[in-house]
Order: structure tokens, then C-alpha cells, then sequence
């Protein structure tokens, strides 16, 4: 004997009740850290945004295919070179684009007629009945761009709040006959309604709206510097006899060194915190020495911020830098403090070692 299994033929139909879901978005990401030396056309921040057409099916179409077509464009008004639209912060310029499922990235351009972005056809499984709902996916991504050389942006904070000018985003949901419609080419949006909700559905898109499709929100750019992740600083503080230490607080004469940040933009103001590497600290301000069977006892390490003549704290502390053209700069001394009594004081190695975190307020 043999078995088959019964599979019902999809039935062709509508979209209508189209409605836009856009709580999907992802959060912005740096992509490009904005420094001194940033390349003008660099993305500095981006984020994906999948935007969602819920609809219902209409019933059958009898043997004409429908598809659902996502379309959009900037409408005329403010220029937009390159489909770059300006932002609230002169020199950051916003763009948009779709990662069609013919797997081709397009821009949205100013154009006459809206461009088709995406398309999905529109059928249902007769034994699930009409009734059901489905959904389309498009897949954008918008993108923050530098348009001038760094030096030229705004002084202050750069908070990206909205885009400028008088062009929107006009994006739609339409259904139309199968391939009336083909990805990157314009379409005509038409103004009937038959039958009954099919879809037709704009979403026009203004100012902040547009930073925020998707619960993006407002992006707050930061002014960084050049850092070198993997650099280490040594410091030779020297050999010391137990003589050079006479009592508690005692210390040895200061070795001087700074770290350095190099190529900052023009508004960066870095802070930097230190963390102790070997935990267990009695005074925040002194520096543990590494452990081992040769180490020395009843001793640690200060460090002195030259900017302010403070001792250096490792407990999260921040610090400012100090600018020197496009470097940023903080001049610090470090030195051998004596901290236990005669009874705990033992000669040996005395290393110790920190861990230094820069921020960008």
C-alpha cells in the first residue's frame, strides 16, 4: 500500500486593513568614533529598523495574483544630495536605505513617484480560513553621516534630534496585481478603494518622527579621541632600602609620566578613571603591590594628578584631561608609600599595576 498527503492549493488574495507596527527597532550603534581625524562621509551612528505591515486577506482573488508592496521616498522640498537629509546639528546629515529581499540595498531618493522596497504575495491556506491575519517585514536602516571635517561642527553637545527642512519621509503599504510593481523601480499609488479597506495605506513622516521610526530616539554624538586599547605604560619607580622609609606615610621621590589621548575633536573632554588591580584596598588612594612569595610587605604605590596636586583614588574617581591642541593629556608622579609598622615591613619586589577608563561626557 501507499500513502499521500493532501496539501490544499494556497488561494490567491488581498491585502486590506493594513496597518504600520514600528515598535521593532533596534538602539543606535556607533559605527565610527568621532575624532579629529574622522573622514568626512563616515557613518558615525547607525541602527536597523524593521518596520511591520499587519494585514487581513480579502477573500479570494480568483486567479489574479496580488502582491503587498512597501514604497517610499523623500518628497519634494529641501535638496537632498546623495538622499542625505540634514539634521538639527549642522554637518550630521541623515539617511535611510532598505535591504530588499533580493537581497539589494537601496537608498530612499527624492523622487517624483514613491520606489518599491519590498513585496511579499498575497495568499492564505483555505483550511485556516480567510480570517486570518499576516504581516510584511521591511527592512530599513538609518545611518548618521559626517558631512564636514570634524573642526567645522557645531562647539556643544551634539544631540541629534530631528531632520531639518521641508522634505519628508513618505513611505507607503499598497496591494497591487502581481509584478505591477518590481523592486527599485517607482510605482503609482491608486486611489480606489475597491474592494472594501484593501490597501492603501500612507505613513508620512516629519522632523523628529523620522529619528525616532521605530523608537529610535533622539542620538547624543559624542567627542572622542584616539585610544590605544592594548597600550601599557610602565613606570620604574627604583630600588629603596627599608632606611629611605622611616615611618607610616613615608615616601619615595616621585617618577613623572602621562597618558595621552591623541587626535581628540575639537569639543572632546575626556575623563579618565583608575581601578586597582589587586582588590582589597584599606585607603582608596594608595595602590596594592602584586602578590607573589618575593613580594615586598607594608608598602604601596601613590600616584599624584599634577593637575591638581591630588592624590590619584581607585575607586572610580573621574579625573578630567587636560586639551593640548588635538591631544588630551593628564600628567601624573608615582612613588613607593610606606603603610605598615616595623613588625610588617619585608623587603622584595614591589610591583603593583592599574587599569585606566576613559570617557567621553
Amino acid at each position: 500500500m501507499t500513502g499521500a498527503t493532501a496539501q490544499a492549493a494556497m488561494v490567491e488574495s488581498q491585502a486590506i486593513q493594513c496597518e504600520f507596527s514600528n515598535s521593532t527597532g533596534r538602539p543606535w550603534l556607533e559605527v565610527t568614533p568621532l575624532t579629529s581625524s574622522t573622514p568626512v562621509g563616515s557613518i558615525l551612528w547607525q541602527r536597523p529598523v524593521a518596520l511591520i505591515t499587519n494585514y487581513k486577506y480579502g477573500g479570494s482573488s480568483g486567479n489574479q495574483g496580488h502582491e503587498l508592496v512597501s514604497a517610499g521616498h523623500w518628497t519634494a522640498g529641501t535638496p537632498l544630495p546623495d538622499a542625505i537629509a540634514p539634521t538639527n546639528i549642522s554637518g550630521i546629515g541623515f539617511k535611510i536605505a532598505v535591504s530588499s529581499s533580493d537581497g539589494i540595498v537601496r537608498d530612499i531618493t527624492q523622487s517624483p513617484k514613491p520606489v518599491t522596497l519590498e513585496k511579499n504575495l498575497i495568499r492564505y491556506d483555505p483550511s485556516a480560513g480567510q480570517n486570518q491575519r499576516s504581516l510584511m517585514v521591511t527592512n530599513y536602516m538609518q545611518s548618521l553621516i559626517l558631512m564636514v571635517p570634524p573642526s567645522q561642527l557645531p562647539s556643544g553637545e551634539l544631540r541629534v534630534q530631528r531632520v531639518d527642512g521641508s522634505s519628508g519621509l513618505m513611505l507607503y503599504a499598497v496591494d497591487l496585481l502581481k509584478d505591477v510593481a518590481n523592486l527599485g523601480a517607482q510605482v503609482t499609488i491608486p486611489t480606489d478603494n475597491m474592494p472594501l479597506g484593501i490597501c492603501r495605506k500612507p505613513y508620512p513622516l516629519m522632523g523628529p518622527a523620522i529619528i525616532n521610526m521605530g523608537g529610535g530616539g533622539e542620538v547624543v554624538i559624542p567627542n572622542t579621541c584616539v585610544v590605544e586599547s592594548y597600550r601599557t605604560i610602565p613606570v620604574k619607580l627604583g630600588r629603596f632600602s627599608l632606611a629611605d622609609f622611616p615611618k607610616v606615610g613615608s615616601t619615595s621621590s616621585p617618577v613623572p609620566f602621562r597618558i595621552e589621548l591623541s587626535q581628540c575633536a575639537l569639543n572632546a573632554k575626556p575623563q579618565i578613571t583608575f581601578t586597582d588591580k589587586v582588590a582589597g584596598h584599606t585607603d582608596p588612594s594608595v595602590l596594592n603591590l602584586t602578590a607573589s612569595p618575593n613580594s615586598a610587605k607594608g608598602f604601596g604605590i601613590v600616584m599624584i594628578n599634577d593637575l591638581n596636586q591630588q592624590r590619584i583614588k581607585y575607586d572610580g574617581t573621574l579625573y578630567d584631561m587636560q586639551r593640548v591642541g588635538d591631544s588630551a593629556i593628564i600628567p601624573l608622579r608615582a612613588g613607593y608609600i610606606r603603610t605598615g609598622s616595623d613588625a610588617e615591613l619585608k623587603v622584595g619586589d614591589a610591583d603593583g599595576a592599574a587599569e585606566f577608563t576613559f570617557t567621553f561626557p
